[in-house]
């Protein structure tokens, strides 16, 4: 049984496509953005998800498989791979501006933290 909207034609797809924003050099005037995907992900469906998701105008997208590394547990001493994934690189038309809550770098500010009581002089 088909559904009204189906019926009607406003069927609406949403991308079930995770981007991790990968952190750039610069918060201000950013004209190129690293992101970090499935590996599933084609450049179509990057540049799809960031115009109409997020409302940026995307001149182009660069993408790079990556394999996970592997890593050694120490406990067992076998070895484990990450998952791959893969690496966006888009290209913006309009220069765009992070928020400085974005990534808080300095999340705990030690200038306002009580100082460490000094040892004692003997």
């Amino acid at each position: 049984m088909a559904s009204v909207a189906k019926k009607l034609g406003r069927v609406i797809h949403f991308a079930n496509l995770p981007l991790k924003l990968l952190m750039p050099n610069q918060r201000e005037n950013i004209k190129e953005v690293a992101f970090k995907t499935v590996p599933s992900a084609s450049k179509i469906e990057i540049r799809r998800v960031l115009e109409s998701v997020y409302g940026l105008e995307v001149e182009k997208v660069n993408t790079l498989n990556m394999e996970g590394k592997k890593k050694l547990n120490r406990k067992t001493g076998k070895y484990y791979r990450r998952p791959d994934y893969k690496k966006a690189y888009v290209v913006l038309k309009n220069p765009v501006t992070l928020p400085a809550d974005v990534f808080p770098l300095n999340a705990v500010d030690f200038e306002d933290s009580p100082e460490k009581p000094q040892a004692a002089k003997k």
